[in-house]
């Protein structure tokens, strides 16, 4: 059974064409943002004949350098296909990748995935959890062969997060410590596990997780894109049902290692997401920001209501849940 599957029985939650794309990836800019609002149509969820027909998407990714490091190997992406037939069958698609290697190596590996990911993905004829699946395991090929082939990208990494929304429904694959997490209805929870060996430490007993956040190895990978031949990426074999209100942030451990998740909640409960993810940033900064810092924070509206310019101030109008 999948964490996702394990984690659902706690929430319960209710119920090669052109494609819009906007991208971090200049390493010589300490920080870039990106905001949009984007209307994607939603197919229906048979776990959840409640879901609203249409859901809109506020989403806003931005990286930062951070207060010690001197280049940028945080990369983030997101992409929407302009084409309806495409948004209807793959969604939305938002990734952020750690690269890892030292030098320029890090940064390549971490470029490599976010555009390799996005063209296997939609360009695949298969489903989308498994299509998102196969195109992580595919890049972290091509970058270990990449890497392979040139001696100065030797050793050279990413983690890697994405996500694909095809409102309400909403697929995951990850590699690495890049992390997703939900905020619903006053609840805060870390959706994905941590490919690392102090969180393997954690799921066998040896640890807690107060003590994982502390352990000095608590970074070291145990599965990264790039790192062999071939990897299992992990994935969601069934998707989760998003709901109005919902707020998923995508983050690197750039943020989630210095901003406590009490802290990270509080932040995106109160703040527009545009400032959320500004103000998710500042804090890591705060704390030491002493790696590469990305967080994309998606939110989930129900598209506003157009009343009628005859219609009085005080009219009360039902939204439809159908």
């Amino acid at each position: 059974m999948s964490f996702w599957e394990r984690f659902v029985k706690f929430i319960k939650p209710k119920g090669k064409k052109e494609l819009k794309e906007e991208s971090l990836s200049d390493p010589k800019e300490t920080k870039e943002q990106l905001s949009v609002t984007a209307e994607v149509p939603a197919p229906a969820a048979e776990s959840d004949e409640s879901a609203p027909a249409g859901l809109e998407l506020e989403i806003c990714l931005q990286t930062d350098l951070g207060s010690v490091r001197t280049n940028n190997e945080d990369r983030g992406v997101y992409k929407c296909p302009s084409d309806p037939g495409m948004a209807a069958s793959k969604g939305t698609l938002v990734i952020v990748a750690d690269g890892m290697g030292g030098a320029s190596a890090g940064e390549v590996a971490s470029e490599m995935a976010i555009r390799i990911i996005p063209d296997l993905y939609y360009s695949s004829e298969k489903a989308p959890a498994l299509a998102l699946k196969e195109a992580l395991e595919k890049a972290s090929s091509e970058i270990h062969r990449t890497a392979q082939a040139e001696p100065e990208l030797l050793g050279m990494g990413t983690t890697c997060l994405a996500v694909a929304i095809l409102t309400p429904e909403v697929y995951v694959a990850y590699v690495g410590d890049s992390r997703l997490y939900l905020l619903r209805d006053g609840g805060f929870y870390q959706l994905t596990e941590d490919h690392t060996v102090v969180s393997e430490m954690v799921r066998k007993g040896i640890i807690t997780r107060d003590q994982a956040r502390r352990h000095e190895e608590r970074n070291v990978l145990s599965m990264a894109m790039g790192g062999r031949p071939e990897i299992n990426a992990a994935y969601w074999q069934k998707p989760m049902i998003v709901r109005a209100g919902d707020r998923l942030l995508l983050c690197s451990d750039g943020l989630h290692d210095l901003v406590s998740d009490s802290e990270m909640q509080a932040i995106i409960t109160t703040a527009p997401t545009h400032v959320a993810v500004q103000d998710l940033i500042e804090a890591a900064k705060r704390n030491g920001g002493h790696d590469n810092i990305t967080a994309a924070l998606i939110h989930v509206l129900i598209p506003a209501v157009q009343s009628s310019p005859n219609s009085k101030a005080t009219r009360e109008i039902l939204i439809s849940a159908e």
